[in-house]
């Protein structure tokens, strides 16, 4: 439970630190593709809970870190993607 509980924390976190740094080194008018990318994980981070809630629904700690966990790594996968996507749009733009 404990390491569910990390990592979970590690990975939103991590999310939001690398959206961070690629929001500050795309060009201008690139940027809000960050904020879409953020909206993407957390989208997707959601419906993981939403679809684990009735193994959640048991009240158990561990069913619930599980089920964040897995909902965590859905979320970072996504904002990762998606801020590939937008890197390539602004490189592909620029030339």
């Amino acid at each position: 439970m404990e390491f569910q509980m990390s990592a979970s924390m590690v990975l939103v976190g991590a999310a939001l630190a690398i959206a961070g740094i690629v929001g500050v080194l795309q060009p201008p008018g690139h940027r809000a593709g960050v904020v879409l990318a953020l909206a993407s994980g957390m989208g997707v981070g959601i419906v993981g809970l939403g679809i684990g809630v009735p193994s959640i629904s048991s009240g158990s700690d561990d069913e619930f870190w599980s089920v964040f966990f897995l909902s965590s790594i859905g979320g970072f996968a996504t904002v990762m993607a998606v801020l590939a996507l937008t890197w390539g749009r602004a490189r592909s733009a620029r030339v």
